[in-house]
C-alpha cells in the first residue's frame, strides 16, 4: 500500500493548493507537519500562482492500493 501526506493550504488570494509528499514516515505526527507548515507560512517560503500560503486547511495521510484489472 502506498501512502501520501496531503496538505491542503489556503492562499492569500482566497484559492487553495494541495502539497503531496509520497511515503511519509509511519510515525509522523500532526504537530511535526504543523510546525513545518507554520514556518513556511511565517517566512513566506512558498509562492503558488503569485500568491503566498496564508493558512493550513487540512492535513491527512491517504493510503492507496493499486489493483490490476482482470
Amino acid at each position: 500500500m502506498k501512502s501520501m501526506l496531503k496538505m491542503i493550504l489556503s492562499l492569500e488570494n482566497g484559492k487553495s493548493t494541495t502539497l503531496s509528499l509520497a511515503n511519509p514516515r509511519p510515525d509522523l505526527t500532526e504537530a511535526e507537519v504543523m510546525e513545518a507548515l507554520d514556518e513556511i507560512i511565517t517566512k513566506k517560503a512558498l509562492l503558488v500562482g503569485g500568491s503566498f500560503v496564508a493558512a493550513v486547511k487540512r492535513i491527512y495521510i491517504q493510503d492507496v492500493d493499486d489493483k490490476a484489472l482482470a
